[in-house]
């Protein structure tokens, strides 16, 4: 590595920039906004693998969050309709659990965990 006033010679760590500039031994980029670009690449590429299963999970959580209404048990009780009209995203990614809560199988995305039983979704909050 050269030396020179204190500083070392690197190369940008952005792919676009790759210009030489003259920093800490450490400094990967040249200025902020190409470390920012980098990182908004990476951020990019993420979205794109997870297809959108992030939004939907957000999305959800919106909806369950305006619409839960727990009582002594902890549970709320909505109506498949009422989802239905707020677009909830039925299709988004979870993960099934075993509960004491419920003989039976509980699907879980971001801090809920639900169960259908007729035309009604048992919501409850972990």
């Amino acid at each position: 590595m050269l030396y020179k006033d204190g500083k070392y010679l690197n190369v940008c760590g952005f792919k676009l920039c790759g210009i030489d500039f003259y920093g800490r031994l450490n400094q990967l980029y040249c200025e902020s906004k190409c470390k920012q670009a980098h990182n908004n690449s990476k951020s990019s590429m993420v979205r794109k693998l997870a297809n959108g299963s992030d939004l939907k999970i957000r999305k959800a959580t919106r909806i369950v969050m305006d619409l839960f209404k727990p009582d002594n048990e902890g549970k709320s009780i909505i109506h498949k309709v009422e989802l239905i009209s707020r677009a909830f995203p039925f299709d988004l990614p979870t993960t099934k659990i075993k509960d004491d809560r419920y003989d039976g199988v509980m699907f879980c995305f971001g801090s809920f965990c639900f169960y259908q039983k007729g035309e009604y979704f048992i919501f409850y909050k972990i």
